[in-house]
Order: structure tokens, then sequence, then C-alpha cells
């Protein structure tokens, strides 16, 4: 972590702010706080920027990049995707190998597994199991408030539908033991995997991680890493951690990825993001004006 005394300097030369979403700058209840609207928008105000890398798909994001009124690109697919934020048109991708992606599919039907794959086009879902929940409850979050909903499909019987084009990531959960797809990721190197939560496994492209997000996106930006703030809480935030000047995990983040950061502020549920805005980054530039 770093030292209270180097804080004020390093908060000074923040330009971009990049958030994970769930568990981080969303509460339980998966939605924004007022307070962290409004220490956003201060931020906005005073020249830096904020954007999200969420391990969520684009079509999943639609209403939080509406919601914060996002101006510059974000960050989707755990890394593997940068998107416009006005036209929701991909900047830059990486999907999972299509041959790739039809072997772990065959892999998880034959061993009655609850996964999904996803992609710019929406979702498609195994017929059992809980993995579509989540999605259908973003939808009814999403159309309440008047916006797009994802587009929800669930697979034919040789997943023929969900490989008519590139998707970026899958998820398998963890209703039973996954040593056994480790085991079958680990041997092919096209593929990759990690966890989002508890209960999900994540499988991506080769390569693919939030560091490799935000490193797309500072090249895209023309912003150094030391003018980068990423917030996280969980596993797959920790290569995003090591990409940015300052590194900040909510109170309510895993053991490794409080570690990892610089700083540990509040939790999601007590607007742990818009206070370490407020304190790391919006006081000593205010304290520059005065």
């Amino acid at each position: 972590m770093l030292e209270i005394k180097d804080l004020e300097a390093v908060g000074k030369k923040i330009r971009l702010i990049v958030c994970d979403l769930d568990g981080t700058l969303l509460n339980s209840q998966k939605e924004i706080s007022q307070g962290s609207l409004e220490a956003i928008e201060e931020a906005g105000k005073m020249g830096v920027n904020v954007t999200i890398c969420s391990g969520r798909v684009a079509p999943m994001l639609y209403f939080y990049v509406k919601k914060l009124s996002l101006d510059v690109p974000f960050i989707s697919s755990n890394g593997g995707a940068i998107s416009n934020p006005v036209t929701f048109k991909a900047l830059r991708q990486k999907p999972m190998p299509l041959d790739e992606a039809k072997l772990l599919l065959e892999f998880c039907a034959q061993k009655g597994l609850d996964y999904c794959a996803l992609g710019e086009e929406g979702g498609f879902f195994s017929h059992s199991g809980h993995c579509i929940e989540r999605f259908e409850r973003y939808n009814r979050i999403a159309t309440a408030e008047g916006f797009e909903s994802m587009p929800l499909n669930f697979f034919s019987s040789g997943h023929e539908n969900a490989l008519e084009k590139p998707f970026n990531k899958m998820l398998i959960y963890r209703d039973a033991d996954l040593s056994a797809v480790e085991e079958y990721i680990k041997t092919r190197m096209n593929l990759t995997y990690t966890f989002s939560d508890t209960s999900v496994m994540d499988v991506f492209a080769s390569g693919i991680d939030k560091g490799y997000g935000l490193r797309e996106l500072s090249r895209v930006m023309g912003i150094a890493r030391e003018e980068i703030c990423a917030f996280g809480d969980y596993l797959n935030d920790i290569p995003m951690f090591r990409e940015a000047g300052l590194a900040v995990a909510t109170g309510n983040a895993c053991k490794e990825a409080k570690e990892a950061a610089d700083i540990v502020t509040a939790s999601n549920d007590d607007d742990g993001v818009a206070a370490a805005i407020r304190e790391y980054i919006l006081r000593p530039r205010q304290a520059l004006n005065r």
C-alpha cells in the first residue's frame, strides 16, 4: 500500500477513474448510490473522466452506462472488449476462438453444468439451472427505467445458434465441482479463466483480463498508467490494479484484492467509491485551487 504522505501527490495526477461494477460501484441492490453519482459528477467537473471495467458483456451494461452519462469508452467482458458509450459499438474486442468455444460448450453439456455464452448480441443459456436469472434481473431493472433489455436465448441442441457469431465469454456456475472444468481449460492454449465472484467461473480467450482491457483503454485514450485510479473488489480486479497508478479496494473486497490495493475504502453499501474519490482525488485538487 502507498504511504499516506504519497497519496496526495498520486491523487493529483489522476485523470481517469475506472470502476468495477458488481460489488464495487453497485451496492447490494445493484444500484449506483446518489452519493457515488454526485462524487463522479464532481470529478468530471474537475477534469477527471470516469468509466467502468466490468466482467459483464456490453448489452448488460447499457442501463448503467446511460445512468452514469459516460462520455469515454468503457470496458466489458472482463477486459475482452472496449466500446463506445454512445453507439455501443466495440472499438476493440478479442472474442473466444469459435473452435475452442464449441468444444467447451460440448464439455459443459456433457457434464450437465449450468453455463452460458455471452457476446455483443446478447446471451445464450443452458435450459436447466439458474444462470439466466441474473440476466433476467438486469432486464427488469433496465426496462423499469425505460432502457433496452438484453436479448436472452436458450441454446439449441448442438449450440449452433450460439456459434453463428463470435462471443466474448462464457460463464459456468459453481452448482457442481468445477475442478474438471479447470483442468480441461488448462489444456487449451487459447482459453483462460478467472472467478468474478464466489459462484461463477468466467472463461475468455487467452490473454484476456481486466489488466489487458485497461492497457488497451489507456492506449485508446492516450493516458499513462500513473494517471489512472482503479476500483475493485474481487480476484478478477487484481490485474486491473496492476495497471493503475492508484488501486482502491472496497471494504467488502476479498482478502487478495485488499492486499493488492494501495487503499481500502468503505464497502460498496457504504459509498466506498464516493468516499475514496472525494478523499484521494478531489480533495488534493481542491487544495491546489485555494
